[in-house]
């Protein structure tokens, strides 16, 4: 309907311009002049010339018919009438059949005038009639010619739009099929490279990225439950081997509080790195300047280094963000750097401006990280083990927890920085931050 609406008025405005330019075009024919040729037998006889005149006219010097010859002196013979008098009567004669002629020209004239006055007006009155007639039939005609083939282009946009949205229909059914326990299948749209293909692959990526954050929260309550259970069931297991005992002493009770306090002290860690994931994936709630320099000192301040060296160089770095995520992802850095290091092993803290960009890298000496393992570190709940490989929900795996890197992935996706981990050949990673640049 809408591809036969669009045709019908591009059809009507085509018919009007067509119809106005042929109108325009007869009405400025109709105005001039028609020639009309005077129908032959139409004419007027004129009056015949008296022969004294023409007589007259012929020989002056001669007097009409019968009149006496004119002597020598200009006078003729008694009885007769002279030269001169037969002349003057011959001129008086000619000039009043002059003034007939002339009338009678001008009768002729006036006559002839209405009459192609009469003709005109009636070749005026046909060529109107005819006209009308024509633009009648032109208009009436071109109507019809519109009509058909307005029905005919409905009936072909039909068609044609079936066609074309064919590809939606299939996407829109194939999407109503999928749900959250089915996010791996996907449209597999066929056909042209051309805007449907691309809103499919689109929705494609879409699904993919779905399945992959959906696969993820479920990895995420399975290891975060696996977490949770693990103290729990420590604590619960300590308390009833005390009460079992039925002459428990104050040391072996005083040993199990202090058992039960440390598995309460992880668990604590535990939530609170989760409250912190969860709060770092919501965006940020506060923005400020912050010295990366300033923050990365405090870090190592705070940070106990167990027999690491720590060394520090440090510039200038300012940024605008949230300063307690910013903090927490700079304190990660480095615990992370000092717990998964040899026992002789170092550890570098660089801030600076590089490339217009606020910079913060931490190297360490720790183990050798397969490179294909790499991006799962930032994964939650997963850990290197003492060879250097990614072990995931390992509790005792160099006593963490397995969400610092996670976390600061989740502060540098708030902050919209880019983060960037490599593993050195000699052993440990290469860590840098780099946040958006700052006016």
């Amino acid at each position: 309907m809408l591809y036969g609406g669009l045709f019908l008025l591009a059809g009507a405005a085509l018919l009007a311009i067509t119809y106005g330019l042929v109108a325009g075009g007869t009405a400025m024919t109709s105005g001039s002049s028609v020639l009309i040729t005077h129908k032959a037998g139409t004419t007027q006889e004129l009056p015949a010339l008296p022969a004294n005149v023409i007589g007259a006219v012929a020989n002056p010097m001669k007097g009409p018919p019968g009149a006496a010859p004119v002597r020598a002196n200009g006078q003729q013979a008694s009885g007769t009438v002279s030269a001169p008098a037969g002349g003057q009567a011959a001129v008086v004669q000619l000039l009043a059949y002059a003034g007939r002629v002339t009338e009678v020209f001008k009768q002729l004239s006036t006559a002839q005038a209405a009459q192609l006055r009469a003709q005109q007006a009636t070749a005026d009155a046909r060529y109107e009639k005819l006209r009308r007639s024509q633009l009648d039939t032109l208009l009436t005609r071109s109507g019809l010619a519109l009509a058909i083939m307005a029905i005919a282009s409905i009936g072909l946009g039909w068609l044609i739009a079936g066609r074309a949205l064919r590809p939606v229909r299939t996407m829109s059914s194939r999407a109503r099929g999928i749900s959250e326990r089915n996010l791996h299948e996907r449209l597999a749209l066929e056909g042209p490279d051309d805007e449907l293909k691309e809103l499919g692959d689109t929705f494609d990526g879409l699904l993919g990225r779905l399945e992959a954050a959906f696969e993820s929260q479920r990895r995420f309550v399975a290891n975060a439950s696996h977490e949770l259970r693990t103290p729990i069931t420590l604590e619960r297991a300590l308390v009833e081997v005390a009460l079992s005992d039925p002459n428990p002493s104050v040391e072996s009770l005083r040993e199990t509080c202090g058992r039960v306090l440390t598995a309460s002290e992880h668990q604590e860690r535990l939530i609170a790195a989760l409250l912190t994931l969860a709060r770092s994936q919501r965006g940020l709630e506060a923005r400020a300047p912050v010295d990366l320099r300033e923050v990365t000192a405090e870090a190592v301040r705070a940070e106990p280094s167990n027999g690491i060296k720590v060394q520090t160089e440090l510039e200038v770095a300012e940024t605008i963000g949230d300063p307690a995520m910013i903090e927490r992802l700079v304190a990660n850095l480095i615990q992370n750097a000092v717990r998964y290091n040899e026992p002789d092993g170092w550890v570098t803290a660089w801030t600076g401006v590089r490339d217009g960009e606020p910079t913060l890298e931490v190297t360490n000496a720790g183990p050798i990280v397969n490179p294909e393992q790499v991006d799962e570190l930032v994964k939650p709940f997963s850990r290197l083990d003492g060879n250097g490989s990614v072990a995931a929900r390992n509790a005792d795996a160099r006593q963490g927890l397995g969400l610092g890197l996670s976390i600061v992935q989740a502060i540098v996706e708030a902050h919209g920085a880019r983060l960037t981990t490599d593993p050195r050949a000699d052993g440990g990673l290469n860590v840098a931050v780099r946040f958006p640049r700052v006016d």
